[in-house]
C-alpha cells in the first residue's frame, strides 16, 4: 500500500505528515490488504469569517471504484481526523457490499479481490 501526501503549503511539515500516516494505518490496518494507493492532499482554502483547512483523501481499491472524501475544519489535525474517519468508514462499507456480492467458492478460491 502506497500513501502519497500532496501539498503545497510549508506549514505541512514532516511532523504533520507523519501524522497523517500514522493515522491513516491505524484507521485502515486490516483493511489495507485490498488498497492498492492512497493519496492525500492537504489544501487551505479562503472562507468567511477565517481561512479553512482542508483534507481530500482518495483510496484505490483492488478491482473497484476509487474511494474520496473531503473534510474541512479550522485546524489541520480536525480536518485530517475526520477525513481519515470518513475514509476507513467509507472503506469499511464498500468492501462489505462486494463480499456480499462473493460466493463462497470464490472466497475459497482467493477470487474475491479480483
Amino acid at each position: 500500500m502506497n500513501t502519497e501526501i500532496v501539498t503545497q503549503h510549508p506549514e505541512v511539515d514532516d511532523t504533520l505528515r507523519r501524522y497523517v500516516l500514522r493515522r491513516m494505518g491505524s484507521a485502515i490496518s486490516r483493511l489495507s490488504i485490498q488498497i492498492k494507493n492512497i493519496t492525500v492532499k492537504l489544501d487551505r482554502r479562503k472562507t468567511q469569517p477565517a481561512e479553512q483547512r482542508s483534507c481530500v483523501i482518495e483510496i484505490q481499491i483492488d478491482g473497484q471504484a476509487p474511494v474520496i472524501v473531503n473534510s474541512a475544519g479550522p485546524h489541520w489535525l480536525s480536518a485530517i481526523d475526520q477525513a481519515v474517519e470518513s475514509a476507513a468508514r467509507a472503506v469499511r462499507r464498500q468492501l462489505k457490499h462486494t463480499l456480499h456480492r462473493v460466493t463462497p467458492l470464490q472466497l475459497l478460491k482467493g477470487q474475491h479481490a479480483s
